[in-house]
């Protein structure tokens, strides 16, 4: 048995491991799109569909891994390998998506990005899950646990973020310019300084990961038992069927996501064509982290002492179409500023912050409503949506904003007046339209959010 306290160092190197892991999921989650058809010059179409196919395959391959790491028997425990030989793999890979051969065009390319797009995603699944699955595994339930996973979760955040808030800015200034062959070199360079961090971090988090419990014959199980339990497509799949409201709760939370993905996806194309500063864009994404990251600590808090999570994410919902109403009211402009964004940006984020946060709540929910309504809990089985809210949505929104950009015809470099057009339509029109969806299914499913122990009374 591990000592009950763990030292500043071992929470500081499990956290840098997800610093740099998100680092790069950051990096490829934000810009794939962008790079392969504004950079690379492939069709929107095919990205988001190449995008979509893969991320839905990654969300289903993700409980086989999770079974995989249960199986496995080694001297340095069931973790350390797949987390180490995982990120080493991924951070290879990356780079290799981002350091396209110029020699590749036409079919040869398209080849090429769909096989490393698809390794990328499956080597990240390789380091990922047993990251995340080794918490339980190295820490006993209660204060230690939750100290750590506040460490990890707020440096994952911090590394997620970064490519988002200042991405475009570096890939510009590491390629010399804006032009297309500059940001090509641009992109290649930071992919290889995140791989790097990405390596170091993680060999961080190996040599200093607290030893593995082991747990005796009164506890949960042994490893066997653990594999027995673990998530699998079959299960989740079951678990659904059998649970409404888990089910409800994921069709709304993926709606939700793919809305607010796609301004994200067709954010730098706004800037750079319409806007015509990738400085601003820059300024743009920081101010929605920030937001973002307020509303999760702050905002929701204040919220949750009035209204009941119900409420409150039909008011985040409230928030978005709000945003959504007002940046439709400034697509007449003759030439969108910073300033347009600001206030529709205060909603939306308000709104992201605190849906993050709903998302597990309502999941853990989803849990009590099972066993009420059909005496089954399926802990793991629900749990293990969150995972799959988070790739079906990027994957529809990376397939609609595709889709999108081909339908205007948007050019690589220089855009016509009709494109910019259309481009703003596709930047707010469909989020619109998907927040909607997702606010009238909510509304209509009055059981959705409701704590099952507070029924009675709950708004």
């Amino acid at each position: 048995m591990m000592n009950s306290e763990l030292s500043q160092l071992q929470k500081l190197s499990y956290a840098s491991g997800g610093f740099g892991k998100n680092l790069a999921y950051g990096l490829v989650a934000t810009y794939t799109l962008y790079y392969y058809n504004s950079v690379l010059g492939i069709s929107a179409g095919f990205v988001g569909m190449l995008l979509m196919v893969a991320r839905i395959f990654d969300a289903f391959n993700d409980p086989l891994m999770g079974i995989v790491v249960a199986k496995t028997r080694s001297r340095f425990g069931r973790f350390k390998p797949w987390i180490l030989t995982g990120s080493l793999l991924n951070a290879l890979v990356l780079y290799a998506m981002f350091t396209v051969p110029t020699s590749l065009e036409g079919d040869p390319l398209k080849v090429y990005v769909t096989i490393t797009y698809f390794l990328c995603g499956i080597t990240y699944t390789l380091g990922d899950i047993p990251y995340w699955s080794v918490i339980p595994a190295v820490t006993a339930a209660g204060r230690i646990r939750e100290n750590l996973t506040i460490y990890a979760r707020t440096l994952s955040g911090i590394g997620a973020a970064l490519p988002i808030m200042i991405g475009m800015s570096l890939v510009a200034w590491f390629g010399g310019g804006s032009s297309q062959e500059a940001y090509r070199t641009g992109f290649s360079i930071l992919a290889a300084i995140t791989a790097g961090i990405y390596v170091i971090t993680t060999i961080f988090t190996v040599k200093y990961l607290p030893p593995e419990r082991r747990p005796d014959s009164s506890s949960a199980g042994d490893a066997d038992g653990e594999a027995a339990h673990s998530p699998t497509v079959k299960g989740l799949l079951l678990a659904l069927i059998h649970n409404s409201h888990a089910m409800w709760i994921a069709v709304v939370t993926i709606l939700f996501n793919t809305a607010v993905y796609m301004m994200t996806n067709l954010g730098v194309y706004l800037f750079q064509y319409d806007v015509g500063s990738v400085g601003t864009y820059t300024a743009f994404m920081t101010i929605n982290g920030v937001i973002q990251f307020f509303a999760m600590v702050a905002v929701y808090p204040l919220l949750r002492r009035r209204f009941s999570n119900r409420k409150i994410f039909l008011i985040g919902c409230g928030c978005c179409l709000f945003g959504y109403a007002v940046l439709i009211a400034f697509m007449g402009v003759s030439k969108l500023t910073l300033a347009h964004f600001i206030i529709p940006s205060l909603g939306i984020s308000i709104a992201g912050g605190i849906t993050y946060v709903l998302t597990t709540v309502f999941l853990a929910g989803a849990v009590d409503y099972g066993e009420q309504q059909n005496g089954r809990r399926d802990e793991s089985m629900i749990s293990s949506l969150q995972t799959l809210i988070v790739k079906m949505s990027s994957a529809f929104a990376v397939f609609f904003a595709g889709i999108g950009l081909d339908i205007i015809r948007l050019e690589e470099n220089v855009a016509s007046p009709e494109a910019i057009r259309g481009l703003r339509m596709l930047f707010v029109l469909p989020s619109t339209i998907i927040m909607g969806a997702a606010f009238l299914i909510f509304l209509r499913h009055k059981d959705l959010g409701i704590d099952i122990q507070t029924t009675e009374g709950s708004g």
